[in-house]
């Protein structure tokens, strides 16, 4: 019953899961949305701003292709359409120029890693690695590599990572929603 709009922003990178940049920039979207609640892009429009109902960042990248992709998006209500965009903007701009934070970056390798822990406990979710290793001629230690490196980032090789795969010139914006109904106040009608 309550007025809702979406926000979508992305862009591709040329970066397979494998590629030596593919744990730093993992974290860096950890920090800017991936860890939902605890991020960035939540603290900006959701807990702080109030504009959103949802927000968060997803970084992926293809195990057999170099195509990778960062998006962030917002759940909203239509009136703060123009707050939303704002707020990624300046918050995607924010991490760029300042950089990761070390408390952001250890709270980020914290957060993902006991996800990891947790997912391989779940049967559906060990079984679909399971599939995907064999089919891709892997191991489970392909997984234990990739939270080793993480383990041992730093928040120069995150931030380099972020500045050379991340240019906000390069997003692509979508908003879709109810633009022209008037939006209701507060409370309903």
């Amino acid at each position: 019953d309550k007025a809702n709009a979406c926000y979508y922003s992305g862009l591709t990178v040329e970066m397979k899961d494998s590629d030596p940049d593919y744990p730093a920039l993992l974290m860096g979207n950890y920090v800017l949305g991936g860890g939902a609640l605890s991020s960035r892009i939540a603290d900006r429009l959701r807990q702080k701003g109030g504009y959103s109902y949802s927000a968060a960042s997803q970084f992926s990248a293809s195990p057999l292709d170099a195509k990778g992709g960062l998006i962030v998006m917002a759940i909203y209500n239509p009136v703060n359409r123009d707050k939303v965009a704002t707020g990624v903007d300046e918050e995607v701009a924010k991490l760029l120029q300042d950089g990761v934070k070390e408390d952001e970056l250890k709270r980020a390798k914290d957060g993902f890693l006991k996800q990891e822990e947790v997912s391989r406990t779940n049967d559906s979710a060990l079984a679909s690695q399971l599939t995907e290793n064999l089919y891709l001629g892997r191991t489970f230690q392909f997984q234990a590599d990739l939270e080793s490196k993480i383990k041992s980032l730093t928040i120069d090789q995150v931030n380099a990572a972020l500045r050379k795969y991340v240019d906000p010139k390069q997003f692509s914006v979508i908003t879709a929603g109810d633009f022209k109904a008037k939006a209701e106040p507060a409370g309903g009608q």
